[in-house]
């Protein structure tokens, strides 16, 4: 991605535009998988979860007409764990009253937040959820064996010879990788992040 490119903050303000299906669609592709896999993790089946990621969408889409963004309120990202939890909730007390929708507007973003930073799993989903989109957004600008070797060797826990073996490379190549690939991650993140908050 592209520092002109929009970032999370600029999704967001497009997201009023209920019709604006381009940004639907990256709002889904960001952040779907992300929210899928925290509720998968909460113990919830794969219908139950993807009906999850689709309740979130639902209610951000019928709340997010008029939205104004105030970072003094809090993190995106915390909205986003509430609503996923509040979902599962409603699927699960299907008789029960239901939960009320996390209205953007009135969210309590500084207590979510504390709440969030208490949820390990929530923040190992949101960590594993950027490194994936830092890469993602790298692998295009790297050779194929670089990622290969770095995907074998770091993501799947592949010993050096082994990955050095697969990819066809030496083993220092495969340390070269992890290093490259690794500091362009880094830069990435510290240049155009699109999901930590400012």
């Amino acid at each position: 991605m592209q520092a002109s490119e929009p970032t999370r903050l600029t999704l967001l303000m497009r997201l009023r535009d209920r019709s604006n299906s381009v940004g639907w669609n990256e709002f889904q592709e960001r952040y779907g998988e992300l929210l899928y896999r925290y509720a998968r993790g909460s113990g919830a089946s794969h219908v139950d979860a993807e009906d999850a990621v689709q309740e979130v969408v639902l209610y951000l889409f019928k709340a997010m007409e008029g939205f104004e963004y105030d970072a003094r309120k809090g993190r995106f990202r915390s909205y986003l764990r509430k609503s996923v939890i509040n979902a599962l909730a409603r699927r699960h007390k299907k008789d029960a009253k239901q939960a009320v929708a996390v209205d953007p507007q009135n969210f309590d973003f500084v207590k979510a937040k504390t709440e969030a930073g208490a949820d390990e799993r929530w923040e190992h989903e949101w960590r594993l959820h950027r490194l994936r989109w830092a890469l993602r957004e790298v692998a295009s600008e790297l050779e194929e064996k670089t990622m290969k070797a770095f995907e074998l060797h770091v993501l799947a826990g592949v010993s050096v010879e082994k990955t050095a073996l697969d990819v066809g490379i030496s083993t220092a190549s495969v340390y070269q990788a992890k290093s490259r690939v690794l500091k362009r991650v880094r830069e990435q993140l510290e240049a155009v992040d699109p999901d930590e908050d400012v």
